[in-house]
């Protein structure tokens, strides 16, 4: 989702340039404004998916951990 918002706000950026460019900056106020809400959205939405990258990382070691002490258990 978050690369989602990242395509669009970019595609917004570069439409506002085409805008400022060819045709007398027509629109270019709210496509500027679209980009900008679209990327200060996406970025939360990275941050997001790199803390469950963490939590999928600690759960992983707590459950090697527990086959450990299982394992010790067992002895």
């Amino acid at each position: 989702m978050a690369m989602l918002l990242t395509v669009v706000s970019a595609a917004c950026f570069m439409g506002a340039l085409a805008s400022f460019l060819r045709y007398g900056s027509k629109h270019f106020d709210l496509l500027i404004l679209c980009g900008a809400i679209l990327m200060a959205t996406a970025a939360p939405l990275f941050e997001v998916d790199a803390s469950l990258e963490v939590l999928k990382s600690i759960d992983h070691r707590l459950l090697e951990l527990k086959t450990a002490v299982e394992n010790l258990q067992g002895r």
